[in-house]
C-alpha cells in the first residue's frame, strides 16, 4: 500500500505533542506501584524479584498495552538479552520456517511456557496462538532452568501467563485501522468466564527482502488474515480451563526482474499457507495444600497451496506436570518436587510419523543458611525413551543458586546450572540416507551467572554477568558432506558445533513521579559457535540497547520506545546474492515506536500507535528480510 510517509510522520509527531496537553478529568484508581514484582516461574513458587536468585524480567499486561506491542513476540524481542529470528514484523512466519526468540543468543535453546506448560514444537518456541490481549503477564527467566522445566531451557525460560476471569460482568468491542493492518475484536468477562475474539486483516507489503542484484528474486507479502480466540473458565476456586486458537492465512509472492519494465513485475510463484494452532491447558492450583497440576495440549496444523513448498504436516505435544511444595524448619526452608510426563508427535504426509516420550522427576530445596544467605540445590532426572530414531537417554541435571541480601533493597545472587535439548522431532524426515545410521546426541552444557539487584519504591537497577558453554550443538548441513553419495540438496541435522557466550546485561527503571517513568537497558555479549572448519564465528548480535519513557496525565498516556541492535553477525548472502561466501555483516537495526492513549469518556478510548517511525529498512534476520516500513494503527475501544 502506498502512503505519504512525510504526512504520516507529521501526523504521529503532532499526536505525540498534543498528548502532553492537560485534560480536566480524573483517572481511575490503579493498583499500588512496585518495581519489586512477584515471580512464580524462576523457582516454581511465588518470590519477589529481589529474593529470586536469577536474572528476571516481568512484563505486565498493562505494560504490553501501553507499549503498543503488536504481539507477544514483538514485546519479547525488545527485552534486554533476548534476540529474535523472524520473517517479518512482530514474528511473521514463512510457511514452515517458524519465527522464534532466543535468550542470550542461543538459537533453539529457549523454552516458552503458557501457564507453566511447554509450547515448543520441533525445537521452535512459536507463540502466535496467544493473542496479546489475553496476556496477564510475561515472566522471562534468563540462564539455565532445565532442572525445573526440562529440555530446551538452556538460554532461559519465558512463561506467558494468561488472564483469568474476575469481577463483575463486563465487556468491550474494539476496532483498529492502519495503513497495513485492521482488526475487530470483542471481549466478554464475568466472574468465572472470559472470552476474547479477534479478526485481523493484513494488507500487502511490497518489499520484504533485500535485493542484491537484478538476478535475485524479490519477495512480497500478499494480503492475509487471522482469527484469534481465547477462553478462560474458572471451574472451581482451584481449577481453571484455558483455550487459545488461531487460524492464520498468509500469502508470499516471488518476483523476477523484468528488463523491459526495469522493475520486478514478473510473478514467479504465489505461495499460500494455512496455519491452525491450538493451545489447551487445565490448571489445578490448590494453595492450601501447596499442590499444582497442569495438563496441556499444544498443536500446529500447516497446509500449503499454490506454489507453497511446504508439505502438509501436523505437530502436537501433550504435557502433564504435578508439583508439591513443603515448608520445612518452621517455614525457614522449602522443598518443591514434582513429576513431568511428555509426548511430542510429528506427522507428515500421513505416511511419516514419529513420536518421542519422556518423563522426569525433579526437586529444588531452598535452605536458609543465615539471616542474609539462602542457598538452593536442584536436581532433575530426565528420561527419554528409545524409538526408531532416538537412543534412550538418562540425563542428570544439577543446579546451584545462592542469594545474599546485602540490605532490604539490594541482593547478590549466583546461578549455576546444566541444561540439554533433544533433536527436533522432524529431523528423521530430512535424512534420505542416514536417518537410522546417524544417531544424534542431545546438545548440553552449563551456564554460570552472577548478578546484583537494587530495587526500592521508585527505581530498580539490575546487572548480570554470565557465561555459557554448550557441547554437541545442533547444526544443519548438506547430506553429501556427511556420507558419500548423499543428496547435495537435502539438509540434515548433526552434532558438530560448540556454542559459547559471555556478557553483561544492565537494566534501569525509574519512576520520577505519578506522571513520568523511564527505562534503560543494555546487553554486551560475544555469542560464538564453531563453523565447519573448526573456527569460532560470531553467532548473533553483540550489542543491544533500549530506552523508553511513559507519560501519564489524567486521561492521556504517551509511550515512546527506542531499540538498537548492533555489531551483528555475517549475513547469509553475499553482495552477489549467493551463499557461497560471506562478505558483509547484517546492518544495524534501529527502531522507534510511539503510542498515545486518550480516554474520551468512562466508556470510550482511542489509541494511536506508530511503528518504525524512522522509516528504516531494518534487516531482521541473517537473510536480510526487512521490517515493515513506517506504519500506524488507530484503535477505538468501547466498554460495554
Amino acid at each position: 500500500m502506498k502512503i505519504n510517509k512525510k504526512k504520516l510522520t507529521q501526523l504521529l509527531t503532532v499526536a505525540l505533542m498534543l498528548s502532553t496537553a492537560t485534560v480536566n478529568a480524573e483517572v481511575s484508581p490503579t493498583e499500588e506501584f512496585s518495581f519489586d514484582k512477584v515471580v512464580v516461574t524462576a523457582q516454581r513458587k511465588e518470590t519477589k524479584e529481589l529474593e529470586t536468585p536469577a536474572s528476571t524480567t516481568i512484563i505486565t499486561g498493562q505494560e504490553l498495552k501501553d507499549s503498543g506491542a503488536l504481539s507477544v513476540f514483538d514485546a519479547l524481542e525488545r527485552t534486554v538479552g533476548v534476540h529474535s529470528y523472524s520473517y517479518g514484523t512482530a514474528g511473521q512466519e514463512y510457511g514452515s520456517m517458524f519465527s522464534r526468540v532466543m535468550v542470550r543468543g542461543l538459537d533453539k535453546g529457549t523454552l516458552v511456557l503458557v501457564n507453566g506448560a511447554p509450547v515448543n514444537l520441533m525445537n521452535y518456541n512459536t507463540m502466535g496462538v496467544i493473542p496479546v490481549e489475553a496476556v496477564d503477564r510475561i515472566e522471562i527467566v534468563k540462564g539455565s532452568n532445565a532442572v525445573l522445566y526440562g529440555a530446551e531451557a538452556m538460554g532461559g525460560v519465558i512463561n506467558i501467563i494468561t488472564k483469568k476471569a474476575a469481577g463483575e460482568s463486563s465487556g468491550s468491542v474494539s476496532t483498529t485501522y492502519g495503513n497495513y493492518y485492521k482488526d475487530n475484536s470483542v471481549t466478554i468477562n464475568d466472574k468465572d468466564f472470559m472470552f476474547f475474539y479477534k479478526k485481523e486483516i493484513r494488507n500487502e507489503v511490497d518489499d520484504l527482502n533485500r535485493l542484491f542484484t537484478t538476478s535475485f528474486d524479490k519477495l512480497s507479502l500478499g494480503k492475509g488474515n487471522k482469527e484469534s480466540l481465547f477462553l478462560n473458565l474458572n471451574l472451581t476456586d482451584e481449577l481453571s480451563f484455558n483455550y487459545s486458537y488461531s487460524n492464520n492465512e498468509s500469502n508470499f509472492k516471488k518476483w523476477k526482474y523484468n528488463s523491459v519494465d526495469k522493475n520486478y513485475t514478473t510473478l514467479v510463484s504465489n505461495s499460500i499457507y494455512y496455519d491452525k494452532r491450538n493451545n489447551v491447558n487445565l490448571v489445578y492450583d490448590n494453595k492450601d495444600i501447596a499442590v499444582k497440576s497442569v495438563l496441556a495440549y499444544n498443536s500446529i496444523n500447516l497446509k500449503g497451496a499454490g506454489n507453497a513448498s511446504t508439505t502438509d504436516y501436523d505437530l502436537y505435544g501433550i504435557n502433564f506436570d504435578n508439583q508439591k511444595t513443603w515448608k520445612l524448619r518452621n517455614g525457614q526452608d522449602s522443598l518443591v518436587a514434582g513429576l513431568t510426563l511428555q509426548r511430542e508427535n510429528y506427522e507428515k504426509e500421513s505416511s511419516k510419523k514419529f513420536h518421542r516420550d519422556s518423563y522426569a522427576l525433579y526437586g529444588s530445596y531452598n535452605r536458609q543458611m543465615s539471616e542474609n544467605l539462602v542457598a538452593t540445590l536442584g536436581l532433575r532426572e530426565h528420561f527419554v525413551k528409545a524409538n526408531s530414531y532416538d537412543e534412550s537417554q538418562n540425563i542428570l541435571l544439577p543446579q546451584l543458586q545462592t542469594l545474599y541480601k546485602i540490605d532490604d533493597q539490594t541482593s547478590w545472587y549466583t546461578n549455576i546450572g546444566k541444561s540439554f535439548e533433544m533433536p527436533a522431532t522432524s529431523s528423521p524426515f530430512y535424512m534420505a540416507k542416514v536417518s537410522t545410521a546417524l544417531k544424534l546426541k542431545p546438545q548440553e552444557g552449563w551456564t554460570y551467572e552472577t548478578g546484583i539487584k537494587h530495587i526500592n519504591g521508585n527505581e530498580s537497577f539490575k546487572v548480570a554477568l554470565f557465561a555459557m558453554e554448550i557441547d554437541n550443538k545442533f547444526k544443519w548441513v548438506k547430506e553429501d558432506t556427511v556420507i558419500p553419495g548423499g543428496d547435495p540438496n537435502s539438509s540434515i541435522q548433526i552434532n558438530n558445533d560448540k556454542f559459547r557466550n559471555k556478557g553483561i546485561e544492565l537494566e534501569y527503571n525509574k519512576r520520577l513521579n505519578d506522571s513520568w517513568q523511564y527505562n534503560l537497558g543494555a546487553s554486551f555479549s560475544d555469542p560464538e559457535s564453531k563453523n565447519g572448519n573448526g573456527n569460532w564465528a560470531q553467532d548473533e548480535a553483540k550489542l543491544q540497547l533500549s530506552a523508553g519513557a511513559t507519560y501519564t496525565e489524567k486521561k492521556i498516556m504517551t509511550n515512546l520506545d527506542f531499540f538498537y541492535l548492533g555489531k551483528r553477525q555475517m549475513a547469509y548472502y553475499n553482495m552477489e546474492g549467493k551463499n557461497t561466501s560471506q562478505d558483509h555483516r547484517i546492518g544495524d537495526r534501529i527502531d522507534m515506536n510511539a503510542t498515545v492513549q486518550y480516554k474520551a469518556t468512562d466508556r470510550d478510548s482511542f489509541t494511536l500507535s506508530g511503528y518504525n517511525l524512522l522509516d528504516r529498512g531494518n534487516p531482521i534476520n541473517p537473510t536480510e528480510y526487512w521490517s515493515t516500513p513506517i506504519n500506524y494503527r488507530l484503535t477505538y475501544t468501547r466498554t460495554l
